[in-house]
């Protein structure tokens, strides 16, 4: 083998990593709202960091497609044009029952267990009214799909559009009337898992995703203008 003469990599600059972590929580839990400018000047002094790492932690969420950047005038939180979430749900529902099917072929026991357990803490955050508590575990009880379903590639398909989906469902579930929808749909899809009726449960995971097209106009009227 050659001598490997190239020089030694930098190490990434764990203050960007923090910046991108906290910055990325504040788009997922709805502070910023969908096409909010992010300057830099203000994220700096928020978080009491120069510009350099908060330009890079943008520059890392940009590659999650939580934020974009436009000439001349900066970086802002994504949107998303109707067209464009539709292309989303109909993607997210094209992974998410091929996982279901591979995590029930692979651990099934597990896949329950975990749902199932979700599902639990599901009730008791709703019934805490903890909302961010609540929007987390919708997270997790879809994430378990991949989590099981022993493809990597496949989970990692899921992962590249985890934050937008927890973002996106952030701005739709406001309202106590729409997390009580949303809870019982998770029950039920966990019931008829349990009971081996997939396509029931396919059946509700898919008006349940589709809803966010439905309703996404109402919620954002000016995401479907101008959208970046």
């Amino acid at each position: 083998m050659n001598e490997f003469k190239s020089k030694a990599l930098r190490r990434p600059i764990a203050l960007a990593d923090t910046a991108a972590g906290t910055i990325r929580r504040a788009i997922i839990e709805g502070e910023f709202a969908l096409g909010d400018p992010l300057p830099e000047t203000l994220l700096s002094k928020k978080l009491g960091i120069s510009k350099t790492p908060i330009r890079e932690a943008l520059s890392l969420l940009k590659k999650e497609g939580l934020v974009v950047s436009i000439s001349q005038r900066g970086s802002f939180v994504f949107t998303l044009t109707i067209d464009c979430i539709h292309q989303l749900c109909a993607y997210r529902y094209a992974i998410e029952t091929l996982a279901i099917d591979m995590a029930l072929a692979h651990a099934e026991d597990q896949l329950i267990s975990d749902l199932g357990q979700v599902c639990e803490n599901m009730e008791q955050a709703h019934s805490e009214g903890d909302f961010h508590a609540y929007l987390e575990l919708d997270s997790a009880f879809h994430d378990a799909f991949f989590a099981n379903s022993g493809n990597g590639y496949l989970k990692a398909s899921y992962q590249a559009i985890s934050s937008k989906i927890a973002t996106i469902r952030t701005h739709l579930s406001r309202g106590h009337s729409r997390t009580d929808l949303s809870l019982k749909e998770h029950l039920k899809i966990y019931e008829h898992l349990r009971s081996g009726n997939v396509r029931s449960a396919c059946s509700i995971l898919k008006k349940q995703i589709f809803r966010g097209h439905e309703v996404y106009p109402e919620l954002i009227p000016a995401a479907d203008a101008g959208a970046h």
